[in-house]
């Protein structure tokens, strides 16, 4: 019996833009199993994920996350209130195992950089209604301005290659990585990478792999309604069979 998955992948810029309340109108009404989101604030976390000591206003909206795992909470050190992570949240048909930032990513870089990559990785293993397990995976990327940030840009995208290429399928994985790297310096999303999986839908900067065990089932990409709700990135919308 196969499974369905919808999944959607955004760059919220959850910064203050006067529009964070259709952002979160536009993820709750697409109804993901899981959303895969970057640059994304504890206060626009927190109105995905209503709790008791949220605002009042947002506790009373309905609640479609199960549960949730944010890359600035899971970090050591904790990161701050006002930096930007990456989140994935999961639907009410699916249940959390296990979440984390990549400390094991092969990252070539050194203290204190290293802990800002750590901000940028976000991965979950989840339960789906059938009993099967998936691995979940977010990143945002390091933009390129000159050296060293494109030296800096690259090791991320090796560390998480090679980090992936050792996780078993079924996997999923969203990124906001920034302009294209150099041909052939890319092990992460360029031709022949090191990894196992295979391209679902990308536009622009932003991208969405998957594990061959998961079967392309249809793909939409939402430019209008994501600048309606105020971010500069489109939304990245697929539906998986497992």
């Amino acid at each position: 019996m196969s499974l369905r998955i919808r999944v959607v992948s955004w760059n919220v810029d959850s910064r203050p833009t006067g529009l964070l309340d259709a952002k979160i109108d536009l993820i709750r009404r697409l109804k993901p199993d899981f959303a895969l989101l970057q640059e994304i604030g504890r206060p626009v976390y927190r109105a995905l994920m209503p709790h008791p000591s949220a605002h009042e206003r947002m506790h009373r909206k309905q609640r479609h996350f199960a549960w949730g795992a944010l890359s600035t909470d899971l970090s050591t050190p904790r990161a701050s209130e006002f930096r930007l992570g990456c989140a994935i949240l999961g639907g009410p048909t699916t249940a959390l195992l296990d979440s984390g930032v990549l400390d094991s990513a092969p990252f070539d870089v050194q203290e204190p950089v290293r802990v800002g990559f750590l901000w940028r990785t976000v991965v979950a293993q989840a339960a789906l209604s059938s009993g099967d397990i998936v691995t979940v995976c977010c990143f945002h990327g390091r933009h390129p301005s000159g050296q060293p940030a494109a030296s800096l840009q690259q090791a991320f995208h090796v560390g998480i290659a090679k980090w992936l290429a050792g996780v078993p399928g079924p996997v999923v994985f969203a990124v906001d990585a920034g302009p294209a790297l150099p041909e052939g310096a890319d092990p992460l999303l360029g031709p022949g990478p090191v990894h196992h999986l295979q391209h679902v839908l990308s536009i622009d900067n932003d991208h969405l792999w998957a594990t061959p065990d998961l079967e392309v089932h249809s793909v939409e990409r939402l430019s209008d309604e994501a600048v309606a709700a105020g971010s500069d990135h489109p939304l990245l919308l697929a539906e998986l069979t497992l």
